[in-house]
């Protein structure tokens, strides 16, 4: 069977009076490789994010040196901006990583801090760092919490670590029909849980949980391969993820 099409999508954030709404990942701890940060706003910037405003510090304060590349990848309604910290110093064994270290480790606090003059406010958010996730994305780990037939209540699958922000639309559902089940998607749980909420009443039968081949973690682990896998950024990546539940 085809792919499903999946729309790409953001969540919602309660809009503040300036551009920046949300930073993710949300929850209170990364990983020591987290590779992106991502910007939401809520209304696009006048010009790019200037990275001579962008900062992490660690617990005590201190600016972590050549923590990013130096270009913020903007969406294409340029509402939402991607900080990429650097790769090379996230793989182990390449340069940057053996003359400088990580930027984050394990056991420590690590704050970012941006107070480009046209955000109209300083943007913070705290993180706890632990160790790395090195592992492709497995579907068969994450947990579904079925609903009962005959009602609308959510379906919930649960991943044992925070994906993409934009994971909402990166799952699908098939029903027993073999179409796509209409609802409403969202994240929850800092970025832990899918929750969807289907149009229609639950009927019987087989469904289908389909999860498209691009779908990443914060770290850059893909479904085919981790980030640090040799040679995974020259993969093609195209299988997607399928987990299969009966509702009764």
């Amino acid at each position: 069977m085809p792919h499903l099409t999946l729309a790409m999508g953001l969540l919602s954030a309660a809009p503040l009076a300036f551009a920046a709404t949300l930073v993710t990942p949300s929850g209170p701890a990364v990983p020591e490789n987290l590779l992106r940060i991502v910007l939401h706003l809520d209304a696009p910037l006048a010009a790019p994010l200037d990275m001579r405003h962008v900062q992490l510090l660690d617990g005590d304060g201190t600016p972590i040196p050549d923590a990013f590349l130096d270009l913020p990848l903007a969406a294409r309604d340029d509402k939402t901006v991607t900080l990429l910290l650097h790769p090379g110093r996230i793989k182990t064994g390449v340069g940057p990583n053996v003359a400088l270290g990580p930027a984050l480790r394990a056991g420590r606090a690590v704050l970012l801090r941006i107070d480009d003059p046209q955000l109209g406010h300083v943007v913070e958010k705290r993180w706890q760092v632990q160790p790395g996730l090195r592992q492709r994305i497995a579907p068969a780990r994450w947990t579904l919490h079925t609903a009962q037939r005959g009602s609308r209540m959510p379906l919930r699958v649960a991943f044992p670590h925070a994906l993409d922000s934009d994971a909402a639309a990166m799952l699908a559902l098939q029903g027993p029909d073999g179409r796509r089940l209409a609802g409403t998607a969202r994240l929850a749980a800092d970025d832990r849980a899918w929750i969807f909420t289907p149009a229609q009443r639950w009927r019987p039968g087989r469904y289908m949980l389909r999860v498209h081949p691009r779908l990443e973690d914060p770290q850059g682990n893909r479904l085919c391969a981790a980030f640090e896998q040799t040679d995974q950024s020259a993969q093609q990546c195209d299988e997607e993820g399928r987990r299969e539940f009966m509702i009764d």
